[in-house]
C-alpha cells in the first residue's frame, strides 16, 4: 500500500470509485485501488474480480496483495490495525516499506476528542506500517 486515504464517511469513499477508474484504468492492473469499508465483500466471484482489473473488490484479495491505493475510513482503518484476519495487509506493506501518503479527507471536520483520536489513530498507522512520520507526507484536505 502507497497511499491510503481517510473519508469520513461510506458515501465519500463511495463517491471516488470512478474518478480512481478513471485515473487508473487505463494501467489495467498496475496500478489498482479498493474502497474499503463495512460494504467490501469478503470473497467476490471471480467473474466481477475480473470486471475491472485496477479495484480491489473483495478482502480475500486486499490482504492476498494489497492495492497500492486504499481508500476507507477510520473505524476501518481501526479493525485493520487490529484484527488478525487483516495483518497480511500491513505485513506485505510494511516490508515492501511502500506506504508514503496519508490523506485525510475533511480535516476540518475533526476538532476535540475526534481531533485527539485521528491523530493517535495515524500515529498507529505509522508505527504499524514500519515507517517514521518523517518518510510520510501528510495531506489535509
Amino acid at each position: 500500500m502507497r497511499a491510503l486515504f481517510l473519508y469520513p464517511l461510506n458515501a465519500l469513499i463511495q463517491s471516488q470509485r470512478e474518478r480512481l477508474h478513471a485515473w487508473t484504468a487505463r494501467f489495467d492492473d498496475g496500478i489498482r485501488f479498493c474502497l474499503y469499508n463495512g460494504n467490501t465483500d469478503e470473497k467476490a466471484p471471480k467473474h466481477e474480480r475480473d470486471t475491472a482489473p485496477n479495484q480491489v473488490i473483495d478482502r480475500e484479495t486486499l490482504r492476498a496483495s494489497p492495492s497500492p491505493i486504499l481508500v476507507t475510513n477510520a473505524t476501518m482503518l481501526e479493525y485493520m490495525l487490529v484484527r488478525q484476519v487483516d495483518s497480511p495487509i500491513l505485513e506485505i506493506s510494511r516490508q515492501q516499506q511502500s506506504l508514503r501518503w496519508i490523506v485525510l479527507d475533511e480535516a476540518h471536520t475533526y476538532v476535540g476528542s475526534q481531533a485527539a483520536e485521528i491523530s493517535l489513530l495515524l500515529r498507529r498507522v505509522v508505527q504499524s506500517f514500519g515507517r517514521q512520520s518523517e518518510q510520510i507526507r501528510f495531506i489535509a484536505t
